[in-house]
């Protein structure tokens, strides 16, 4: 059987398609920043002490830009800490100045690690080796979920203590459950809002009343003082009379004269106000009577004498 030298078209299918495969590989390789064949980058080795489940390929970012990707990770030599080599754009070295920082991270709690890059103080100096990026450790997975697995724990017993209150609640156990099951709550309950609102409607009568009686007693008022000012009364006068006023400074010095002679000892009432041998002889006058009250007790028959015939 003679060769025709022809393909068939089944085979140029099956060759296209492994090509289009291949091809898609490879973009993702390049996506995924595993591989980097075009273009040149810069290098940035840092120093961990746990990397956490970092990986190679991880994406590295620049104040939340991502800029390259995570080139190797081992052991440093003569020790157990961890070497990580970041490979970015070039210029990156460039916005990193003194302060710069580098952390492990996520964006969420189960979501891919990558490394976080701070660019540090734009006015100070830009960095002139890797170690005065001041890297702080990843976090550490199984303390996150021993921190999950706590609080799991805790929402477990909050459910099942909120589950035996429930039933304690619809058994109508414990003062709560009783007024949740009790119906006289419920009429108790309306019968004092119908009480409130009557005690309100009182109180809103008597308020009203209070309230006239309130004007009432200021038009009262008002209208005597209006006739105290403008009256022919006594308190008028008082209030608009200035000969009142002068007659009572009058009587009032005259009464502030008499007792300053008084004061002074002048004239009878001085004489008794300030003399005090008055107030001693009263004081003997008293004494002696209290002598002789004492002796008529004794014997009232030599001062007092008694005869019928």
């Amino acid at each position: 059987m003679k060769r025709t030298g022809r393909v068939p078209f089944m085979r140029l299918q099956i060759g296209f398609w492994v090509l289009v495969a291949f091809g898609l590989l490879l973009w993702g390789t390049f996506q995924s920043g595993s591989l980097k064949f075009f273009g040149r980058e810069d290098k940035i080795h840092l120093v961990f002490e746990s990397v956490g489940g970092l990986e190679e390929g991880a994406t590295v970012r620049l104040n939340g830009v991502p800029i390259g990707h995570v080139r190797d990770i081992s052991l440093a030599r003569g020790g157990n800490e961890v070497v990580v080599e970041l490979g970015v754009k070039r210029g990156t070295r460039d916005r990193l100045h003194r302060g710069s920082t580098a952390r492990i991270t996520s964006t969420g709690f189960l979501a891919e690690l990558y490394v976080e890059l701070e660019g540090g103080d734009p006015h100070q100096p830009l960095i002139q080796d890797d170690h005065e990026i001041v890297v702080s450790s990843a976090p550490d997975p199984n303390a996150a979920m021993k921190k999950v697995a706590a609080i799991t724990d805790s929402l477990t017993i909050l459910l099942g203590n909120l589950n035996r209150a429930g039933r304690a609640l619809g058994n109508g156990r414990g003062t709560i459950g009783r007024l949740a099951q009790d119906e006289r709550l419920y009429e108790q309950l309306v019968e004092l809002s119908r009480n409130a609102n009557v005690l309100t409607a009182r109180l809103n009568e008597n308020q009203s009343r209070v309230s006239a009686q309130f004007l009432s007693l200021a038009a009262s008022l008002d209208t005597l003082v209006q006739k105290m000012e403008k009256g022919n009364g006594t308190i008028a006068q008082l209030m608009n009379d200035s000969t009142l006023h002068q007659k009572l400074a009058s009587s009032t010095a005259r009464a502030d004269s008499i007792l300053g002679a008084i004061a002074s000892g002048k004239g009878t009432f001085g004489r008794l106000y300030a003399d005090s041998t008055l107030y001693d002889d009263t004081r003997a006058l008293m004494g002696s009577m209290k002598r002789l009250m004492a002796e008529i007790e004794k014997n009232p028959k030599k001062y007092f004498k008694f005869s019928i015939f």
